[in-house]
């Protein structure tokens, strides 16, 4: 009979005589049996968990078909699968084109060998991973890093007693970790990470896999925690087992999945904290800020200005907003161009860097000259001062009802009580006197607590030294102090109007500012909102 020989060992912790060793075995038994070699095939570092991406096993297979041999010999019926499902399914194909199988260990098999050794051989795989994960956790437990290497950190050599190398343990790559401080910095600063990965390969750094950045590599999974602004290893937590892994039967592909909570191990590791926690939380601030979901479901409330004034330019004749629609980045009233003529007489357009050079200047010139920002605030102040004092006066009306309410049933109840009062009459008094009372309770619960709102010092020269960098936002969009000027600057602005005058190439700019956004408390911006007597003020060019 004419047999075709098959070895495998499964990782490349094994040697790699294996396969030799293996393939003489099977071909002394073949000369004890008075079998005729006619093939050798074998898959070296391959796991047996599956059958799939196994070159050596799919060209036997393949061979098979063309009645090339009459029988497969190998060492035992693991080598050619662990998976029960595996071992079933092959040993119908080959039966199917008249192969049978014999190995070193089981001889002859058949059906029961099947059943039996393959259920034997699942279990064995199911306890190597058992015992395999035992192993991680007690490494992860220690502090040691059980996975592969990570971005910011390089393996350190130590030796226990034995003289042996001790697993898992890492230091910090100062080069690395200035990158991933830097990443974070630009990201709390406003930069998008496609922004941030376009920097650093300018920058000519390299990614963690020694190519190109880009924006998955830094943005990454929240609820996975990878990508570098969700590993927490950098503030100093080693976190192992946040994901299981499954194999596909067909494909040999490995599908992911988040663990159970008590599935996972979270060891401090303070020695290889890179950002700070204060950093960490206003990272993770911001994406929750600008990420979708239940909170921010629709994708365009996540897009991040283009321009200086993007979204804050109206038309004034009809009151549309003005958006890029011609050559040069010519601003155009959106109302004209969707609806036509009949609806907004307004054709004309202007450069929109001319406009946002005007806006620029005026707020430089104007709005941050502290006699007006402490005018402005005064007035504000004057203004909930004089609203504060008109909630107290409430409060204390309230208050006076409630007692006399409280007063009233408590009479009703003494009357009740000496005979006096009897009967359903009473009943009603009391439960309408109940809601008074309960009403009132209410109302004076949903009073608000008015903060009083100080002038900050450094309020006006802060925010001037900010608009004075706006040269950064046209020179360097991309760069973080540009992004963060351009952000300041807008929460200056609530609208720019321009108008077209009769003469050409001339126009109207008024600009409604937010005085409210200079409102600063321990350097942090105020948002004070609508209906607080502050109103914005308003100027023309």
């Amino acid at each position: 009979m004419r047999a075709a020989l098959y070895a495998r060992f499964s990782t490349d912790m094994q040697r790699s005589e294996s396969i030799a060793d293996q393939l003489a075995s099977c071909r002394a038994f073949c000369e004890r049996e008075g079998l005729e070699v006619v093939a050798e095939y074998h898959d070296a570092a391959l796991s047996g968990a599956s059958m799939a991406n196994r070159p050596g096993l799919s060209k036997l297979l393949r061979v098979a078909r063309d009645d090339a041999f009459d029988v497969v010999v190998t060492e035992a019926l693991d080598r050619l699968s662990r998976s029960q499902g595996d071992v079933a399914t092959l040993f119908e194909d080959l039966r199917f084109l008249g192969i049978s199988i014999r190995t070193i260990s089981e001889g002859e098999v058949e059906e029961l060998a099947i059943g039996l050794k393959g259920t034997m051989n699942a279990l064995l795989l199911k306890e190597i991973g058992r015992k395999t994960r035992r192993g991680l956790v007690g490494v992860a437990k220690e502090g040691r890093h059980a996975g592969g290497r990570v971005y910011g950190y390089c393996p350190r050599r130590e030796y226990d007693e034995h003289g042996q190398p001790v697993p898992g343990l890492r230091e910090i790559v100062e080069s690395e970790a200035t990158v991933i401080r830097q990443v974070f910095d630009d990201y709390v600063a406003g930069m998008s990470p496609r922004a941030i990965a376009a920097r650093l390969n300018e920058q000519g750094h390299a990614s963690p896999r020694g190519g190109a950045w880009n924006a998955s590599t830094i943005n990454g999974n929240a609820a996975r925690g990878n990508g570098l602004l969700h590993n927490q290893l950098y503030r100093g937590l080693l976190v192992w087992g946040r994901q299981t892994w499954t194999k596909s039967r067909e494909t040999g592909s490995r599908r992911s999945r988040l663990a159970e909570p008590d599935q996972t191990v979270t060891t401090e590791v303070p020695e290889l904290r890179i950002v700070s926690e204060e950093l960490w939380d206003k990272v993770q601030a911001r994406y929750a800020a600008v990420a979708l979901g239940p909170q921010n479901p629709r994708p365009e409330s996540q897009r991040r200005p283009v321009r200086l004034l993007s979204g804050l330019t109206r038309c004034g004749i009809c009151g549309g907003a003005l958006i890029i629609g011609g050559a040069e980045g010519r601003l155009v009233c959106s109302t004209r161009r969707e609806r036509g003529a009949s609806a907004c007489s307004n054709g004309r357009s202007v450069k929109s860097a001319q406009i946002e050079t005007r806006t620029a200047d005026a707020i430089r010139g104007f709005l941050l000259e502290p006699a007006v920002v402490e005018a402005a605030i005064l007035e504000f102040q004057a203004t909930s001062k004089a609203r504060r004092a008109e909630e107290r006066s409430h409060r204390v009306r309230l208050e006076s009802e409630l007692a006399e309410a409280k007063r009233r049933a408590g009479r009703l109840v003494d009357q009740v009580a000496d005979g006096i009062l009897t009967g359903a009459a009473v009943k009603d008094r009391l439960m309408a006197l109940e809601a008074d009372r309960t009403r009132l309770e209410a109302e004076l619960a949903q009073q608000p607590d008015d903060p009083v709102v100080e002038l900050h010092p450094g309020v006006a020269k802060r925010y001037r030294e900010l608009v004075e960098r706006l040269e950064l936002v046209l020179a360097s969009p991309a760069s973080a102090d540009a992004v963060a000027a351009r952000e300041a600057f807008r929460a200056l602005i609530r609208s720019v109007v321009v108008t077209p005058l009769e003469a050409q190439c001339q126009f109207d700019v008024r600009i409604e500012t937010e005085m409210a956004a200079l409102l600063a408390q321990d350097g942090h911006i105020v948002s004070v909102g609508a209906g607080t007597g502050f109103e914005p003020v308003t100027f023309r060019l």
